[in-house]
């Protein structure tokens, strides 16, 4: 589970959905909501995050979803996981690697305060 600040909120050319930018201790995130679903939260709010394989984990978030580890890569000295919620996508940068592959099926839980 990650503790995060929301940095930056920057809506995308699809209707009302937005990108979420967020920066933990060693994490920064991106994830992209629709505000019919979640309503947007405010910059310096802060936002947990949850990366699981466990449903009922997932199911304690405010918002909760599935989908799969679609790329796992390195860019020079940061790894970047990208994750579809079928169709909406989640990055996570990182120093160090993370342990997702390729075409794992995980749930992705968010709450904010």
């Amino acid at each position: 589970m990650f503790e995060c600040t929301v940095s930056d909120i920057t809506p995308l050319r699809i209707p009302k959905v937005y990108r979420v930018r967020s920066i933990c201790s060693d994490l920064e995130f991106e994830i992209e909501l629709h505000e019919d679903v979640v309503e947007a939260p405010r910059v310096n709010s802060k936002i947990t995050i949850e990366i699981t394989s466990n449903r009922e984990e997932c199911l304690k978030h405010r918002f909760c979803a599935h989908g799969y580890v679609v790329s796992n890569t390195q860019l020079g000295d940061i790894y970047r996981v990208v994750i579809s919620l079928h169709g909406f996508l989640v990055v996570v940068k990182s120093k160090q690697k993370l342990e997702l592959n390729e075409m794992d099926h995980v749930y992705l839980g968010a709450s904010f305060t």
